[in-house]
């Protein structure tokens, strides 16, 4: 596989890994109630995905698209192992925020494309 193949997967897979390693221990020291739930899914989950892939390659092009499959890889994890808290109140607001989150780092992607992208007429 070429070192781009590799470095791509690396870049996919260090967002659900990344996020599980601060996963652990916020939920272990700081315990869950609605703020900070809130302030998790919706602030750290989103800068952590968006963040991650640009530690591995200084090449800015396309990183927003690994950010995408990660954070995908990532909720589709977390839906599994806590899929017997369907009708949890904190299993509906991760599912809130998985859309959320994944519209948002969207948003981000297409206007950074549009940021790169002049079109200019001459």
């Amino acid at each position: 596989m070429k070192k781009y193949g590799i470095k791509k997967i690396l870049g996919v897979l260090i967002v659900p890994v990344g996020i599980f390693i601060v996963l652990v221990p916020y939920s272990m020291l700081v315990g869950w109630n609605i703020v900070s739930m809130l302030f998790f899914w919706f602030l750290m989950v989103p800068a952590a995905a968006s963040y991650l892939p640009f530690i591995l390659e200084n090449d800015r092009r396309n990183l927003y698209s690994q950010s995408l499959l990660g954070l995908l890889l990532f909720y589709s994890v977390m839906i599994i192992m806590i899929y017997d808290h369907f009708q949890s109140d904190y299993f509906r607001l991760m599912l809130i925020s998985s859309l959320i989150n994944l519209c948002s780092v969207t948003a981000v992607a297409w206007k950074r494309s549009l940021v790169r992208k002049p079109k200019l007429k001459i």
